[in-house]
């Protein structure tokens, strides 16, 4: 009996014993689950108040920095166009909606932004909150990266302020609405003139006023081809005298401006009136060189022309279409008794297409056309009255952004002029004047300079 006894007190205590260990974890799991929960409460989101942007492409960069501020996902975004830059303290108080922080941004023409913080309980400055960009993608980028560790010990420091009143909330809720209509407007107003008025959205907004200005090396050959001593180079027919300019220097300037692009972003606004002028300076010439018949010439060389460029912007990126009137001339200046090689005067209408690539800070560009020759100077008029002329031009451009709107520039460029002299006159005498079926006048060179293009403020 008293082992039974015993053997029922140990049942018991072992029982007891399962029951207590077994209680202890869910006791702890419960005590866990509240400490969790008291956490999460604990750890609520702080209510940030996006206002209104001012400045070059705001409605951009505000988008930027409210979506930077959801991703980061430890604040409660509002958004409110009623709260703008420039108010005063109570304005923002008012219009905080209970949030702590109340921000307003204003974005500078010269890239950047200004994120001023206003503390929701009485609307004071807490503190100007700068971001660096060159351009909108850039500072959209920087936005992205680096907003929410620059703002968050200064929304640490924001205070709620009190809620609004229920016609407070209807008379915002209705001017947000109206705000997105107007905003939506805008858009629909931007994408439905036309696929060219829709692709000139790019970065910048396409620059009413483009020019380019530098040096250039410029090597000159004038050669020629099918004459008497290269068809009959036994016969002793003499070799008409060519011509090589090594490298000759010239200053240079060209643009294009468009008219109705300082007031808008329209079709019309890129149509353009384009031009160039070139000057060759410094430049001598020496013929039979260490001979008793050498003589030395002045060079006198230049070139310009003017005429219309229309443009298809594409984002960053412009298609161009050139139609130009040009003259060119190239002369020897001291052998007019007795001309050594013809004078060219060249006038002409210059068809061509372009393209600027642009990459970032990196832009590459080239240009291909022809120049429909009508006159060639003294080269017809002086020495092969049958004269007949085609041309070709092209060229690659770099360029590097060194600052917003400025651009360091360089590239190659050709132009070729191609003569055939045919029919010769019956009365020519290859021994006596110079006789050829044609001839090749080349003009290869490289160049250096700058490139500024106006700021479009058409949204600003």
């Amino acid at each position: 009996m008293r082992k039974t006894r015993i053997l029922v007190r140990a049942l018991v205590g072992l029982s007891f014993g399962i029951a207590l260990s077994l209680s202890t974890p869910l006791a702890s799991a419960k005590g866990k689950k509240a400490d969790s929960s008291a956490k999460k409460s604990g750890s609520e989101k702080k209510k940030v108040l996006v206002g209104g942007f001012d400045g070059p492409k705001s409605d951009q960069v505000r988008k930027a920095v409210i979506a930077a501020l959801k991703d980061d996902d430890q604040y409660d975004v509002a958004e409110s166009a009623n709260v703008k830059p420039g108010g005063d303290d109570k304005s923002y108080a008012k219009g905080s909606g209970g949030a702590a922080a109340v921000l307003v941004g204003t974005v500078k023409k010269g890239g950047g932004l200004v994120l001023s913080v206003r503390n929701g309980a009485d609307g004071s400055l807490i503190q100007d909150v700068e971001i660096k960009g060159e351009n909108p993608a850039k500072l959209s980028k920087n936005i992205d990266s680096t907003l929410v560790v620059n703002v968050a010990d200064v929304i640490a420091q924001a205070k709620a302020g009190s809620e609004e009143t229920t016609d407070d909330k209807s008379e915002k809720s209705g001017d947000e609405s109206e705000d997105k209509k107007d905003e939506k407007g805008k858009e629909e107003e931007e994408e439905a003139p036309s696929a060219a008025s829709a692709a000139d959205d790019s970065e910048e907004g396409p620059s009413p006023l483009d020019i380019t200005a530098g040096l250039r090396a410029v090597h000159r050959s004038f050669d020629y081809h099918d004459t008497p001593a290269q068809l009959y180079p036994n016969a002793g027919f003499p070799s008409p005298l060519t011509y090589q300019l090594p490298l000759g220097p010239a200053v240079f300037i060209d643009g294009t401006v468009y008219p109705l692009a300082f007031g808008s972003r329209g079709v019309a606004a890129n149509f353009g009136i384009t031009g160039g002028y070139e000057q060759n300076f410094a430049t001598k010439s020496v013929f039979a060189e260490n001979t008793p018949s050498q003589v030395e010439l002045t060079t006198s060389a230049n070139q310009f022309f003017i005429g219309l460029r229309g443009r298809i912007p594409l984002q960053k990126h412009e298609f161009g279409l050139v139609a130009a009137y040009g003259q060119q001339t190239f002369k020897l200046v001291g052998d007019e008794n007795k001309q050594l090689i013809p004078d060219v005067g060249y006038k002409f209408v210059k068809l061509a297409a372009d393209a600027k690539l642009r990459f970032d800070d990196l832009t590459i560009g080239f240009h291909a056309g022809t120049r429909l020759v009508s006159d060639t100077g003294g080269l017809k008029a002086d020495w092969f009255p049958n004269t007949k002329a085609q041309s070709v031009e092209a060229g690659l451009m770099l360029g590097y952004g060194i600052v917003p709107h400025l651009d360091l520039v360089g590239g190659v460029d050709l132009v070729r002029y191609a003569f055939n002299f045919n029919p010769i006159p019956s009365s020519a005498n290859p021994k006596t004047q110079a006789i050829a079926g044609g001839a090749v006048d080349q003009y290869v060179s490289g160049w250096l300079g700058v490139r500024y293009r106006l700021p479009n403020s058409s949204h600003d």
